[in-house]
C-alpha cells in the first residue's frame, strides 16, 4: 500500500490563557510574549513555521489579547483569532474559535519554548501528537499501542509517554476534530474540558493518533517561574 504524505497549510497558536503561574510577569504581559534572553517564547514557534514554509498562521488571543498586536511588525502574514469566552472556560474554546481551520494543520501551545525547528516539519503521513517518553510523570501523557497509536491518555502515569502541546492533525481527521470539539463543548460540564479530550478521551476510537517522540531538549513548556529562570540561566550560559 502507498504511503500518503501531506504538507500542512497552516499553524494554530494557542495563546489565549491568563498564565496565572507565571504572574507576576503575566500582569501585563501575555505568557507567550514573555521573554527568554532576547527573544520571546512565541518567537521560537513562529520562525520555526516561517522557516517550514508554512504561510498561514493563527494565533488565538484572549488575555489582554490587543498586546499581540506587536508581532505584526515581524510577522505581517500572522491573523488573529479572538476567543471572547478566554476568561469562563478552558482551552476547548480556542480550538472552537479555530473552526475548519484545524484540518491538514498543526495545533500548537503558545507557552512552548522551541529549540528544535525541526519538529514542524510540514509534510506529515498521520495525525499526530508530539511526546516524550518517560518512567513516571504527573503530567498529561499518553499510552499508545505497539504501533504507536495513542489508545488512552491520562494525568500521570508509569512508562508512558508526556505529552507535549504540538500536533498535527490531517485534512480528514480535522474535519472530524472540528465535529468532536463541538460534541465535547456541548456535553455536561465540557466548557472545563481540555480540547485535546475531543479526540483522545471521548471520541477516542473516531481517530488513530500517533506518537510522534521528541525529547526535553527539543522543546520545553515554560508554566512556572522557576522553569523560565532556569531555561534563562541556560541562554545565558550559552
Amino acid at each position: 500500500m502507498e504511503n500518503t504524505y501531506y504538507r500542512a497549510e497552516r499553524a494554530v497558536i494557542l495563546a489565549a490563557g491568563r498564565g496565572e503561574r507565571l504572574r507576576p510577569l503575566t500582569d501585563q504581559t501575555p505568557k507567550p510574549l514573555v521573554r527568554v534572553g532576547e527573544r520571546r517564547i512565541i518567537d521560537t514557534l513562529l520562525c520555526a513555521i516561517r522557516a517550514a514554509g508554512i504561510s498561514e498562521i493563527y494565533i488565538v488571543r484572549g488575555y489582554l489579547g490587543e498586546k499581540f498586536d506587536i508581532l505584526r511588525e515581524e510577522y505581517p502574514e500572522i491573523k488573529f483569532i479572538d476567543n471572547p469566552l478566554w476568561h469562563e472556560a478552558n482551552n476547548v474554546t480556542s480550538v472552537l474559535a479555530a473552526g475548519r481551520l484545524v484540518e491538514n494543520s498543526f495545533i500548537i501551545e503558545g507557552d512552548l519554548f522551541l529549540r528544535n525547528p525541526a519538529l514542524l516539519d510540514p509534510v506529515q503521513q498521520t495525525s499526530n501528537y508530539l511526546a516524550i517518553p518517560v518512567e513516571e510523570t504527573d503530567d498529561w501523557c499518553f499510552f499508545p499501542d505497539e504501533n504507536g497509536i495513542i489508545r488512552r491518555m491520562s494525568v500521570g502515569g508509569r512508562n508512558c509517554w508526556k505529552m507535549v502541546g504540538i500536533s498535527y492533525w490531517t485534512p480528514e481527521d480535522g474535519k472530524k476534530l472540528a465535529r468532536s470539539m463541538q460534541r465535547l463543548f456541548d456535553s455536561p460540564g465540557g466548557s472545563a474540558r481540555y480540547w485535546d479530550e475531543a479526540a483522545l478521551a471521548d471520541d477516542l476510537d473516531d481517530f488513530a493518533v500517533q506518537v510522534r517522540p521528541c525529547s526535553e531538549e527539543d522543546v520545553q513548556e515554560i508554566d512556572t517561574v522557576a522553569e523560565l529562570e532556569a531555561l534563562r540561566q541556560v541562554f545565558c550560559k550559552a
